[in-house]
């Protein structure tokens, strides 16, 4: 089975060492990062959700949350953060509608992907957040989510 460990390059560090005990005995873990346009599809998930009309667009362009280089750059991070943890790891970038379905749409029952799931002690439905929620529910293979401990 493959590793696939989910860098955003918000709490990259915290994620490879919450990771790490989990990925010693795999021979291939990659470290992944996804880019695409989220504002949009966030917009219309959580009125199709709520059972509300689509609301309109916000005023201006809509920008991608990470474009193609910057998404790489995060995923060479992962991995020289994994490699420093003894895990050697090879980079992906992974493009598509948004992040949520770029990773939803690379995973498969072969491989293993492995999110930050949000900070604290506290349960509840925005305890994870929307890319991590919406892999949780499309994901093809299994799901690992690491609550990260509160920054000091």
């Amino acid at each position: 089975m493959k590793v696939a460990v989910c860098f955003d390059g918000i709490e990259d560090g915290a994620l490879a060492e919450a990771a790490s005990p989990f990925l010693h005995g795999y021979s291939a873990v990659e470290a992944w990062c996804a880019y695409g346009e989220a504002a949009e599809r966030l917009l219309e998930h959580v009125a199709e959700r709520h059972h509300h009309a689509p609301p309109p667009p916000p005023p201006g362009p809509h920008h991608p949350s990470l474009d193609a280089e910057q998404a790489a750059s995060i995923a060479a991070h992962g991995v020289a953060l994994l490699q420093r943890l003894g895990i050697p790891a090879s980079p992906q970038t992974l493009g598509g509608r948004d992040p949520g379905h770029a990773l939803a749409d690379a995973s498969d029952p072969g491989v293993l992907l492995v999110l930050a799931a949000g900070h604290g002690d506290r349960v509840a439905p925005r305890s994870v957040g929307h890319v991590a929620r919406f892999v949780v529910d499309h994901a093809r293979g299994p799901t690992l989510l690491l609550r990260l401990k509160k920054p000091s």
